[in-house]
């Protein structure tokens, strides 16, 4: 299984409000996508940032995911609301004995 972390911090609470009200379709797709294990957004109580957190069932799934519409047209909508690069991390999440 693949998790992403990715964090986008708004510039403003306005491009708060309109990130998260593009995010719906993001996620709302997404979800919809073979092997979209989760996918969910989170706004930090502190400072206001946003987490995205999913998962994927291979890493092969989660870069188709990035080529779909829903995800270019996010990223597009969302360039002049963030106050930088998102930061995301991939994790390759497999089951390990302890």
């Amino acid at each position: 299984m693949i998790i992403v972390l990715a964090k986008a911090v708004p510039k403003d609470e306005e491009a708060l409000v309109k990130i998260v009200g593009f995010a719906q379709d993001l996620i709302e797709n997404s979800r919809k996508e073979e092997g979209n294990v989760d996918y969910n957004l989170y706004v930090n109580s502190g400072d206001q940032s946003l987490m995205f957190v999913e998962q994927w069932e291979s890493i092969e799934i989660l870069g188709a995911h990035l080529q779909t519409e829903h995800f270019i047209k996010f990223g597009e909508n969302i360039a002049d609301l963030v106050a930088g690069d998102l930061a995301i991390d991939v994790f390759e999440a497999e089951p390990t004995e302890l």
